[in-house]
């Protein structure tokens, strides 16, 4: 019997194979490395004669989200005229791996290139979790690539050191061998696609793996909110056109096409978030300490205003309210990293927070609410919104 063109894992299955989410760019090799192959997928507006550069950003998504939270991230985007780009890092998708001593050095160079490539001169920087480590190197080494007149840079549940966020669970995994990492991307590819339906894009699996140890159970870390994750899906279906029945066949699509490709990047990711390996001191980059980090990018902030006049950078960090990766130490300890305390850095750029309530760690990433706010502050708006 054929299956129904026109049913809802149907229409999913054309969505999420839709040429956008499978792109590929050659990173040029270097004395360094070979030529790497790079994936990612191209969401939201695309250019067009009347619309030749449309506001883009450039996205770093979790530790396993990969290019696939473009599939949620579409239909949002192109209602409100933003472009955004979300590419799988070394090791994901069909992306080419590499060392992790380099992960952040060869990130940096390639950014700039690849957006060359594409004939994009400025960018809006978004991150979520694990990917909070790349885009803090990239504003820090690339800030030439912010757009002059609205750089903006949004933080989603950012990652932060377990020895400042006191999560129990990941302070255990801090202990786990360094080789028992070399098949953890195999680990989330059983809980999520057998054992757990729910889709986590950032390694929430780090936290289901460490109460494995504890308990025996994985269904007990992330305070899932069905009640919330059905809104959320009622809210895209009427304000952006994705149907509530679609959205829920990708969810399991995301996963069986995520793991029918590589995810051996996550294996070093794991690694480079809890700290673990050689070089463990400097496998963070530029934000090796947060604290550090901001004062530093405060006086470069204020230098670069006094010279060239441009707007002050805006960051917003956005927080779940259940939150098992960073809890609610881990967001003070990052609020407190960006304003010191004492409203010293108010000169150099424009910080703001929220929380929300009901979302979690990874649900964060895919609220229609969140989102619709950083594509607005990020130059999109089919009207004129308050931004």
């Amino acid at each position: 019997m054929s299956s129904n063109p026109n049913s809802p894992r149907a229409i999913a299955l054309r969505y999420i194979s839709h040429a956008r989410f499978h792109r590929h760019y050659t990173h040029p090799a270097t004395a360094d490395h070979d030529s790497l192959t790079v994936t990612y997928a191209d969401a939201g507006s695309t250019p067009s004669p009347a619309t030749p550069s449309p506001p883009t950003i450039l996205f770093m998504p979790g530790m396993f989200a990969s290019r696939y939270l473009g599939v949620f991230i579409h239909a949002i985007a192109e209602k409100l005229g933003v472009r955004v780009l979300i590419v799988d890092r070394p090791g994901m998708g069909n992306s080419s791996d590499v060392p992790l001593d380099k992960r952040l050095s060869i990130w940096v160079e390639l950014v700039p290139r690849f957006l060359a490539h594409l004939g994009i001169d400025h960018v809006a920087l978004v991150s979520h979790s694990a990917g909070t480590l790349y885009l803090l190197n990239t504003l820090f080494h690339c800030r030439e690539l912010l757009h002059p007149e609205r750089p903006f840079v949004a933080l989603l549940a950012p990652w932060v050191d377990p020895s400042h966020s006191h999560v129990t669970s990941l302070k255990m995994a801090q202990y786990v061998p360094v080789n028992a990492f070399s098949v953890w991307n195999l680990i989330p590819k059983f809980f999520l696609l057998k054992a757990g339906p729910a889709f986590t894009s950032s390694g929430v699996a780090i936290t289901k793996t460490s109460n494995v140890i504890s308990s025996g159970s994985i269904f007990s870390s992330d305070g899932g909110n069905d009640t919330e994750l059905e809104r959320n899906r009622r809210q895209i279906e009427a304000e952006y056109g994705l149907s509530r029945d679609v959205q829920a066949e990708l969810d399991s699509l995301m996963l069986q096409f995520m793991f029918e490709e590589s995810t051996v990047g996550a294996n070093s990711e794991a690694l480079q978030c809890l700290r673990k390996g050689a070089d463990s001191g400097k496998m963070w980059g530029a934000c090796n300490d947060y604290g550090a980090y901001v004062k530093e990018l405060a006086d470069l902030e204020r230098r670069r205003h006094r010279h060239t006049g441009e707007e002050k950078l805006k960051v917003r960090a956005y927080f779940a309210g259940n939150d098992s990766m960073i809890g609610k130490t881990g967001q003070e300890y990052m609020e407190e990293c960006w304003t010191c305390n004492t409203e010293n850095f108010k000169d150099a750029f424009d910080f703001e927070t929220s929380t929300f309530a009901e979302l979690n760690h990874d649900s964060v990433v895919q609220s229609a609410e969140v989102l619709k706010s950083i594509f607005l502050q990020a130059g999109g708006g089919l009207s004129n919104e308050s931004q």
